[in-house]
Formats: C-alpha cells, sequence, structure tokens
C-alpha cells in the first residue's frame, strides 16, 4: 500500500512539487511518513540538475572517499545509453575520455590494480585462476581460494588504515584476504544476491555513523552489468536498472545533505566483446602433462611435460592474428607488463577479439560475450566518473590507465606519496580543486648527459678507417667535414649511468663507457634520401676512441645498424652496428626501418631516437650491468601535429609534439606471421616504457610538467 501510494504521489503531484512545497512548509508533519519520505526524496532527486553546494553537515571536515565499481560497465555504453545518474556526475564532476584496464583485462586482476597501483604481474593476479607451484599443486580460483600468498602488494584500504583511518570494503575482490597483514575494518562476507539498493543502503549506514566510527574510505564493488554482458546480447535493460539503483543512491545522499560532503568516484574494470570463435587446449596440444587455462587470455604451463616452450607454442604458430597471437614470456610485449612471474604461464594464447579458450568442451560457459583482450582495443576500455568537493567540475581528462587510480585514491585521501606502485604521481592533478605541491620526480638519480645536437660540441667531427684482421684499409680515411650549422634535437636526455657521445651534423651515437655496446642513436629524418657518401665505406669515430673503446665486428654475428635510413650521414658507422639474429632483421628490424622512413616521406620530417636495452631478467627496469648484446630494441618517434618551428628542430607549439614509441625483445622472428601494420601496433610502448627499460629519461624544457607526464604515460592504440 505505501509502495502504491508513493507511486501516485510521484506521478500525479511531483509536476506541482515546488508549489506544494510551498503550501507545505509548515504542515509537513500532518502528511503520512511514506508521503513525508516520498516528497523528501522527489525534491533530491528534481534537482539532480544541480550541482551540489558547499558541504555543511558537522564532522565532514575531511571528505569520505567512496568508490563503487560497476563490473563490465564498457566505455560505449555511455554513447548507446544514456544514464542520467552519470551524467549528472559527470557534469557535476570529472570524467575520462576513456579507460584503459590492465592486461588482461579480467575482473579480479583489475580490481586489484585499481587498488594498488600495481600491474598483474607485481601484484601476483595475473588473471582470475593462477597457477604458483609454491603455493598450490593445482589451479586456483582467486575469487575463492583459501591459500595465502596470491595477493601481494598494499591495497589502498591497508595504506589508509597504517595512517589512521577507519575502512569499509563492500564485496571487493581482494578484501575479504589479509594482506600485508592488515584487514578492512568492516568487510561483510559477499552475497551476490543482495540487491543493490540494499548495498547502497549499507553504505549510508557507514557515512551516517558518528566521525570516530564512520570509514573514511569506502570501496564497493557491483557485478552489473558484467554478469548481463556475458550472457545476453543486450544489456540496456541491466542498464536501465542500474541507473535507477544509482539514482537511488544520489537521492539519498542528497536527502542526508552528504552529496557536497564526500568524493565519490565509479570506475569499471573492463568492457565487453561478443563471442564468435571457441577454441579448446585439448584438441589444440598433444600434450596432456601441461596445464592450462581458460579465458580469452589462455595460458599454458610446463607442468609435468618436458615439452621446451617453443614446442608448446608451434601449434599456434602463424595465425596471422586471425585468431589469437602466441608469444613466450620473453617475447610479449611490454607495454603487457606480463612476463614478471611465472604466474603468467609459459605459453601465453592471446586471444583476438571474439576468440575464447577453454581446457575442454565440457568446461565451456557459452558465454555470448567475454573480456580480457588487449587494453588498446576499444571493446575493452571503461569509464571514470567522479564527483566531490576535492573534485573539479566539469573537466573531461585524456584518457589512462588504471593503474593511475591509486595514487588518486592518495590525494583524495590525504595521504603521502611514498607507496611504490606503476602509476605516475601527478598525472590526474588536472581533476583535483587543490592538487598537492609537487617536485618533478626522477625515477632513476639520472645524471645530465648531453643536449642532442652538436652545439655543445665541436662542430666538426674526425673519421679513421676500420681495418681488416689482415690489416688492410677497408676505406680511406675521410677528411673533416665541417657542419654548416648544428641542429638542436627539442629535449635533452639524462641518463643513470655516464655515457659517451658522438656528435655529428644531424645526429648523436650514445655509448656506454665499457664501450660494450652502442646504446642508441636519434637522427633527423625528412623528406627524400641524404646520401653523404657515394658508396658504403665503414669507419669509427675517434673522438671517444681512447675512452670508449672500438665496437669491433664479429664474423659469427649479423651486423646492422641502428640508424633508420641508409641514406644519413652514418649509416655505415662500424660503431653503432649492432648484432641481431637474422630473422629479427627480416621480420622486425626492416619492417620497422620501412615504416619510419615512411613516415618521413609522408609527414615530411620525424625525429627517430633509436637504442638498445639490456633486461634479461624481463622486468621492465634497465639492468644494472649490461652484455654485449642487447634484450630488446626501442625506438622513439616524434611528429608535429601542427606546423614545425622556423629552425625545423621543434613542434611550434611544444602541444603539437606527438610521440610513437616501439619496444622489440630481440627475438627470432616473428613466429605470429603478422603483416607489417599489426606487428609495428603489437610491440608499441608508452614513452614511459621505454624510458625505465632503456635508462634514459627524455626532458622536454619547452613543455609544462603535467604536458610532460602524458606524452610519457600516453598509450597509442593505432599507427600513424
Amino acid at each position: 500500500m505505501e509502495i502504491a501510494m508513493s507511486l501516485f504521489f510521484a506521478i500525479m503531484v511531483a509536476p506541482n512539487l515546488a508549489q506544494m512545497d510551498g503550501h507545505l512548509n509548515g504542515d509537513r508533519a500532518q502528511l503520512p511518513r511514506c508521503l513525508q519520505e516520498t516528497l523528501k526524496d522527489l525534491r533530491a532527486f528534481s534537482k539532480l540538475g544541480e550541482c551540489p553546494k558547499q558541504c555543511t553537515k558537522e564532522g565532514f571536515s575531511k571528505p569520505p572517499l567512496l568508490v563503487i565499481s560497476m563490473d563490465g560497465f564498457a566505455r560505449d555504453y555511455l554513447d548507446r545509453y544514456t544514464l542520467q545518474s552519470l551524467s549528472f556526475i559527470s557534469t557535476c564532476g570529472a570524467t575520462a575520455e576513456r579507460v584503459h584496464p590492465p592486461f588482461p583485462s579480467r575482473t579480479i586482476p583489475s580490481h586489484y590494480t585499481t587498488v594498488t597501483g600495481l600491474y598483474p604481474e607485481s601484484h601476483g593476479i595475473v588473471d582470475n585462476v593462477a597457477y604458483d607451484p609454491q603455493i598450490s599443486d593445482e589451479m586456483e580460483n582467486m575469487k575463492r581460494t583459501p591459500k595465502e600468498g596470491f595477493y601481494k602488494g598494499d591495497p589502498i584500504w591497508n595504506t589508509y588504515k597504517r595512517h589512521g583511518g577507519r575502512t569499509a570494503c563492500l564485496f571487493w575482490p581482494g578484501c575479504a584476504y589479509n594482506i600485508s597483514g592488515l584487514s578492512p575494518d568492516i568487510s561483510p562476507p559477499y552475497n551476490k544476491s543482495l540487491p543493490f539498493r540494499h548495498r547502497f543502503d549499507m553504505i549510508m549506514e557507514w557515512l551516517l555513523q558518528p566521525e570516530s566510527r564512520r570509514p573514511g574510505l569506502i570501496t564497493a564493488y557491483l557485478d552489473q552489468p558484467d554478469s548481463a554482458g556475458h550472457f545476453f546480447a543486450d544489456v540496456s535493460k541491466q542498464l536501465v536498472q542500474l541507473d535507477d539503483d544509482l539514482r537511488y543512491l544520489i537521492r539519498r545522499l542528497d536527502a542526508e545533505e552528504l552529496l557536497p560532503c564526500i568524493n565519490l568516484v565509479l570506475v569499471s574494470d573492463h568492457g565487453m566483446q561478443r563471442i564468435n570463435n571457441t577454441q579448446y587446449f585439448s584438441q589444440l596440444l598433444n600434450d596432456r602433462n601441461v596445464l592450462t587455462a581458460s579465458g580469452v587470455i589462455g595460458r599454458v604451463y610446463k607442468y609435468k611435460s618436458n615439452a621446451t616452450v617453443e614446442n608448446l607454442m608451434e601449434p599456434f604458430a602463424c595465425e596471422k592474428g586471425n585468431r589469437w597471437k602466441v608469444f613466450s614470456r620473453e617475447s610479449i610485449p611490454t607495454r603487457k607488463h606480463y612476463q614478471k612471474t611465472a604466474r603468467v604461464g609459459d605459453v601465453i594464447v592471446q586471444g583476438e577479439p571474439g576468440t575464447s579458450f577453454y581446457s575442454y568442451p565440457s568446461q565451456d560457459l557459452h558465454f555470448a560475450g567475454d573480456h580480457g583482450y588487449d587494453f588498446i582495443n576499444p571493446t575493452m576500455h571503461t569509464v571514470f566518473i567522479a564527483m566531490g568537493p576535492s573534485i573539479k567540475r566539469g573537466v573531461v581528462i585524456p584518457a589512462f590507465q588504471n593503474i593511475e587510480y591509486f595514487n588518486l585514491f592518495l590525494d583524495l585521501l590525504g595521504l603521502p606519496e611514498n607507496v611504490p606502485n606503476n602509476g605516475t604521481v601527478g598525472l590526474l592533478d588536472g581533476i583535483l580543486t587543490h592538487p598537492p605541491h609537487r617536485s618533478p620526480p626522477l625515477r632513476f638519480p639520472f645524471l645530465p648527459l648531453l643536449l642532442l645536437g652538436i652545439i655543445q660540441f665541436l662542430p666538426h667531427w674526425y673519421s679513421k678507417a676500420l681495418v681488416s684482421d689482415q690489416g688492410a684499409l677497408q676505406g680511406p680515411i675521410l677528411a673533416e667535414l665541417m657542419c654548416p650549422k648544428a641542429k638542436q634535437m627539442p629535449f635533452r636526455i639524462l641518463s643513470k649511468p655516464i655515457h659517451c657521445s658522438q656528435n655529428y651534423c644531424g645526429s648523436t651515437l650514445i655509448f656506454d663507457r665499457e664501450g660494450n655496446a652502442p646504446l642508441g642513436i636519434a637522427e633527423i629524418l625528412t623528406m627524400g634520401v641524404n646520401h653523404f657518401f657515394e658508396e658504403i665505406c665503414y669507419f669509427l669515430n675517434s673522438k671517444y676512441g681512447s675512452l670508449c673503446g672500438n665496437h669491433a665486428d664479429r664474423e659469427e654475428s649479423i651486423l646492422r645498424s641502428l640508424s633508420a635510413d641508409a641514406g644519413l650521414e652514418f649509416y655505415s658507422t662500424g660503431a653503432e652496428r649492432i648484432s641481431w639474429k637474422s630473422r629479427f632483421i627480416t621480420d622486425v628490424l626492416d619492417p620497422l626501418n620501412e615504416y619510419t622512413r615512411s613516415l618521413a616521406q609522408r609527414m615530411g620530417r620525424v625525429i627517430s631516437i633509436t637504442g638498445t636495452a639490456f633486461d634479461f631478467d624481463y622486468d621492465g627496469i634497465a639492468d644494472e650491468k649490461r652484455s654485449s648484446s642487447p634484450s630488446h630494441l626501442y625506438r622513439i618517434l616524434m611528429a608535429c601535429s601542427g606546423p614545425w618551428s622556423q629552425d625545423n628542430t621543434s613542434c611550434l607549439l611544444s602541444s603539437d609534439l606527438k610521440i610513437l614509441s616501439f619496444i622489440f625483445p630481440h627475438m627470432d622472428g616473428d613466429i605470429n606471421c603478422l603483416t607489417k601494420e599489426d606487428l609495428l601496433l603489437e610491440y608499441t610502448a608508452r614513452l614511459l616504457d621505454v624510458e625505465l627499460i632503456s635508462g634514459l629519461r627524455l626532458i622536454f624544457p619547452n613543455m609544462s610538467h603535467e604536458q610532460y607526464l602524458r606524452l610519457e604515460t600516453h598509450i597509442n592504440t593505432k599507427l600513424w
């Protein structure tokens, strides 16, 4: 009866709510209780178009942080459907163009990345199920494993507790486990059947507690629209229900005058993709001694098998990316950060959108949709929407990855920035009303290396010919070559160890002090070909000969220049020729150089930085010691989306600078037989990834720190 009367009141009376409110201002107590509550709710709901004012409620000088995750809420849902609740929050707060999940874009890994700021390879939850022989003899489900040791890192609720805060966790993945010695103060057992409104009522109860007992941090999990996306092609009904429930929460917060007093953050863990191709490992692999993990990212563990990794990869070879791509821990792209722990498996079979893997047909769940795919796929992108006293209004920030949430949570909770994580401090400062004062961080104890271009050095260079083992002169001694004008690059390079440099008219070589291997070359590529030499002649620069030593040719090695263009001034410089595997040259380096040269022709001018990296433990960080042969090759390409400066050395506007980076493991060819474009896109990387694996850092003197962080962390989802 109460519900029916409330509904009648909403339909018949709400249009005249303002007029009634004036008449009933002194007589509201005479109304039935249900109508009093409905009037209160409707008044609050009628104000959804008005952003909340300043908080006046006592005891909220420090706004609590409420983080709500909507499992499986894809970014494209915002384009296809209208959700009034999310529109209201984004209008009164901040939102992102899109958010990239981690790899793999699975529920538990992504949620745990959100609260730790760590990649799955670092926090240990590499998928919803995982195998670690040091913990268990069998595959364990991360939702309900009783075994300790899987969850690593330090979730935000533990960090907050260590600083004296009180925390509540409502079904967030991971909060049921005692991690790093702590657990949330409030953490009811998971109950999937508990309606969302009841969950919101619990949250309201916690927020209305006295300040001494009130949680300052609440993390809440909603299992929709993920469940609908897995089993139904149409999620519209579930989104309507979700919107209604979120409006209920907003009404309750407003009715209790809490809406302007808390920071409300809505996130999601991944998107959703239709499934049209299912594969079974039992039919793809003949070896029954292996252990396999199901999902759109299939994983194969050697387990009790004597097969080599190469043997296990062979059945998946040369698929050309039609249904899947196969990688070892060593060959998977660095940008996915899925190498550091053996839990990822010995072989990773990355399903292409629409493909899913099961160990056996009997395990097939017959999903209509699934997720976990590469985060550059648009269907995996998700959302960030937030409002509150600490958050600016009407702000839309560029795309970012969900490793960045943790540092944002630290700021919203007023905690120090001394918790190690994979995020970038200050990247999301653009949404904060009062961001903390920060000093630009240096990830390494960098030492100045050089200003690229020879402006700081002698404007000439001397060369000497290489001599064969028999002592025969292989090329003429080159006379002094004068540069008409020294060219400067629009950036500086900083380095952890001290390096040697060799500077030329438009290019710079970088060596380590031991002379083990050249580390990099920076060059300006322009339309057309610059022929400095009529014929090929190999030579070494003598400027640093006594300090750096000579990088000698070796008969058993295949040498190839780091330079992107054979027409440039020292493509044949013996000092910067690197030993590479033959198929790496044909499958990787040649296509990369061809693409780079095509960009110079199409765009007119491109700056290219190519170098070697040494990361033999595959943690994404440059090794302390280098060997004579690199583990990786990287290339950074820079161009201007607008006009170049008058001297053609930088963009006229620093905001026009764009960067496309690559990191390639020194692998023996491309086992997937990808097209040139697919291969290059697969091995794109953030500028920050290149900096970490190379030990170098680029500094742009004319660029703001916020702009630099955006450039450094930008994820390219397509080639130029």
